[in-house]
């Protein structure tokens, strides 16, 4: 005689830890885009720019290297200093009366930063070179959409850079993935999107 049995099982409602998981990764992108609206660019001060005129940036002319380097209004430009001198980054060329008038950074120190965003005011070709060693000098062009950001500088910082939602975006996406492990764990299915 056969018996017939029925196998009951119980699954999990996935909607709460869909809700979970598409809220945790979407933290997670926002966290490791850019803010809306902003962009950043960088500049790179390159090794040995400082030790003297006749050094091989010069002829190429990229001691700053991207030089010319074009971005939109509101951009945010960082300066690092890869060189084993001090540098200075000073608007305008070494020949003007009004030298460092837009931003001046002072003395960056090996390895360090310094930030500059170029604001609606600043459109059109922005010189600048290093007040140490007046043969680096660099341009950047600031064309493109209007933006209504206002110029800021930020001083060489002791210490390192962190981008927006840098450290918090990797643990939300562990989180994320995490949290799918585990569903898909205990319910042997895999989410849907």
């Amino acid at each position: 005689m056969f018996f017939k049995s029925r196998v009951v099982t119980k699954t999990m409602k996935s909607k709460p830890f869909g809700a979970i998981f598409g809220l945790l990764a979407l933290v997670a992108i926002l966290g490791v885009a850019p803010a809306f609206g902003q962009t950043a660019s960088d500049v790179t001060i390159v090794s040995g720019a400082g030790a003297s005129a006749s050094a091989a940036c010069v002829a190429t002319n990229n001691c700053f290297s991207p030089s010319p380097l074009t971005v939109a209004p509101g951009t945010t430009v960082t300066w690092t200093n890869t060189d084993t001198v001090s540098h200075t980054i000073t608007s305008g060329k070494p020949t003007d009366n009004d030298a460092g008038s837009m931003f001046d950074s002072g003395l960056v120190k090996p390895t360090k930063t310094f930030q500059f965003t170029f604001a609606n005011a600043t459109a059109g070709t922005v010189n600048y070179f290093c007040t140490v060693h007046p043969w680096m000098v660099g341009q950047v062009i600031v064309s493109g959409a209007a933006s209504s950001t206002p110029a800021t500088t930020t001083a060489p910082a002791d210490n390192a850079t962190v981008p927006e939602f840098g450290p918090v975006a990797s643990i939300v996406l562990a989180i994320a993935v995490l949290s799918v492990v585990v569903f898909a764990a205990k319910t042997r299915v895999i989410p849907r999107l």
